[in-house]
């Protein structure tokens, strides 16, 4: 069950084929676009220079990957909680706060009128000021106003709002606005650009596409360590 824009849809898997439990009309109108059906990946991963080893061995371990198209204030407040935290702490951080508002993603008006204390006690830390400077922010510029920026433009208004440094705005414009050409740097990034393209990832080749190519790394360098012993034999 996958809940996403307002609304659950039950998808089951045989094989190779996924069955969506709803109407035709709703697959087209919603499902297809939040799942990025339109998009052709197979292009864009026979864009990957056969001379490089390690893209071309991460974009076929992760065959099957698609960007979401989600929310852009649901990403904007789960990518404030992710700063410094793990996916465990993300994940009870994100169902605690949800919890305040009976499940939803509070909107920014609501997130404006907690106070700092509120916020802590749900185990949030400090960023609970950044939540508090994104619901007061946000109450000003509607976060849907963002879907009609570039990317540039995107990217320098996130950096406006309180917490929001240049590798949250990039996954933000990434998975909130579906701008692929975000590129965000994280730790795991940075030491695969270290380790394998010491004089910078090839953007520029890959313009449209380097964002998702970069969730390919980034879901390669995660395999378990008994898949990288097998992979790097290869």
């Amino acid at each position: 069950m996958i809940p996403a824009c307002g609304r659950t849809v039950r998808v089951a898997q045989q094989g190779d084929q996924f069955e969506f439990q709803c109407t035709s009309e709703e697959f087209e109108r919603v499902w297809s676009t939040y799942f990025d059906l339109e998009t052709d990946y197979e292009e864009i991963v026979h864009r990957v220079d056969p001379a490089d080893a390690y893209l071309t061995k991460a974009v076929q371990y992760g065959f099957g990957l698609r960007i979401l198209r989600q929310d852009v204030w649901e990403m904007i407040v789960t990518f404030l909680l992710s700063q410094n935290s793990n996916i465990p702490r993300i994940r009870k951080n994100l169902r605690d706060l949800c919890a305040l508002t009976d499940g939803q993603v509070p909107t920014p008006q609501q997130l404006a009128a907690r106070s700092e204390a509120e916020l802590r006690a749900l185990g949030v830390g400090y960023r609970a000021r950044y939540l508090l400077g994104a619901g007061a922010f946000f109450s000003q510029y509607s976060p849907d106003d963002l879907y009609a920026l570039s990317y540039s433009e995107a990217h320098e208004m996130l950096r406006k709002c309180p917490g929001i440094g240049p590798k949250v705005a990039d996954c933000i414009c990434l998975f909130g606005l579906h701008h692929v050409d975000a590129f965000p740097i994280d730790t795991h990034i940075r030491q695969i650009l270290k380790a394998y393209y010491p004089n910078g990832f090839p953007l520029e080749r890959y313009r449209g596409c380097a964002g998702i190519l970069q969730q390919y790394m980034f879901y390669y360098d995660l395999r378990p360590v008994n898949c990288q012993t097998k992979c790097n034999r290869n």
